[in-house]
């Protein structure tokens, strides 16, 4: 066991959106460490380099949920997520079809069309304008709509139910059951209902995999649903409301603007310092093993902090700094191995073509509130400003 006494985890982030100052501190002694997680003693691991070695080393550290989990969110079917391979190859190869480069690069224009009807309400509008409802939650929201072909008239309801899939511990079970049953059901009527009209959408290709060559299981097609429809929207609300945070509070944005700084730098710099999946990555020993020098038991719960990582001064000159031309690379915003994000190309996509369509409209665009005064989500997988109030 560590030598540290638990700290509890996870913990609110600073004003720009940095962890803890306390936990940066023991997890720069300490790249392993016990904490007290909201489940119970688990083992938060923060170095780059032990994040790596856990996200690539399934045989020891596990995706599959522990059986003794009750949260509905977690037993909701057999998500890739809590799979390990070969079960997990054979579901992220179907999954990965849509977000090809090619296909990425056609959903380009229609991206762009709708970061810019969105910037033409907050123009019609008038400042000062809250940026994370007026753009940074409906964007990838309309988008991964519209790749899976689903109801405009809906988008309320999936926003509330993916917020409470990514709340840690502010809703009660109840809640958590109640919103995971709505949104397996509504998945359930749209599949029987899209097998009668299928098109060229991510879902409609689902399922004629589903069908055609029988790979896999309704319950898998109805989870890789969720789960497209919850990780593809809710991390990159994150991405676009705490980059443009980090670009404004640091003065960042006026050599954007001048384009003194390309801009697949800024949303690189953007990942690793801003990184959306804050709080962790999660995992389960699988077997006694070691790491970092840390004694972990079978069956012992951990948590990845890929945020931590992307901070670690072992790896990053001046990690805390939020600099666009640093030279370093490799940050770890999209996991590492076999579960690297299928939508890290449409999330990188999605911030340059929001941050490039922001610039281009609003270049005078400010923070309309002192960064101490932005409150923060908490208790959440992915935490950003509950507001981001802007004028121009």
């Amino acid at each position: 066991m560590s030598t540290v006494e638990a700290i509890s985890y996870p913990r609110p982030l600073t004003s720009e959106g940095q962890p803890d100052p306390e936990l940066c501190e023991l997890a720069r002694r300490h790249p392993v460490m016990e904490v007290a997680g909201p489940g119970g003693p688990a083992w938060l691991v923060s170095g780059q380099e032990a994040v790596r070695e856990v996200l690539a080393d399934p045989a020891r550290f596990t995706s599959v949920v522990d059986p003794s989990v009750t949260d509905a969110r977690a037993r909701a079917g057999v998500s890739m997520v809590g799979m390990d391979p070969p079960e997990h190859t054979r579901l992220r190869r179907l999954a990965a079809q849509p977000f090809t480069a090619r296909r990425i690069r056609a959903m380009l224009p229609e991206i762009e069309t709708v970061a810019s009807a969105l910037l033409d309400d907050m123009e019609r509008a008038g400042a000062p304008v809250d940026l994370v409802t007026a753009l940074a939650i409906p964007l990838p929201l309309r988008v991964m709509c519209q790749m899976l072909n689903l109801p405009a008239q809906d988008q309320p309801d999936f926003l509330r139910w993916s917020e409470v899939f990514t709340g840690m511990s502010n809703y009660s079970a109840e809640e958590i059951a109640d919103a995971n049953q709505q949104l397996r059901s509504y998945m359930s009527q749209l599949a029987t209902r899209r097998r009668n009209e299928l098109g060229e959408d991510v879902l409609s290709n689902l399922i004629r995999a589903r069908d055609g060559q029988d790979a896999m299981t309704e319950d898998e097609l109805l989870s890789t649903m969720v789960l497209l429809l919850v990780a593809g929207h809710q991390t990159t609300v994150r991405a676009i409301a705490r980059g443009v945070l980090i670009l404004l509070g640091t003065g960042q944005w006026r050599h954007l603007v001048a384009g003194e700084v390309e801009m697949d730098r800024v949303v690189e710099e953007i990942l690793r310092h801003q990184t959306p999946t804050d709080t962790g990555l999660f995992r389960r020993a699988a077997v006694d093993t070691e790491l970092a020098g840390a004694h972990i038991k079978a069956g012992d719960q951990v948590f990845l902090s890929v945020q931590m990582a992307n901070l670690d001064p072992e790896t990053w000159r001046d990690p805390h700094t939020f600099d666009p031309d640093r030279t370093e690379q490799g940050h770890l915003a999209f996991g590492h191995g076999t579960h690297f994000c299928l939508g890290a190309p449409l999330a990188r996509a999605e911030l340059g073509i929001t941050l490039g369509a922001l610039v281009r409209r609003f270049p005078r665009l400010r923070l309309h509130a002192a960064l101490e005064d932005l409150a923060w989500t908490e208790k959440s997988w992915l935490n950003t400003p509950v507001s981001l109030p802007v004028t121009w």
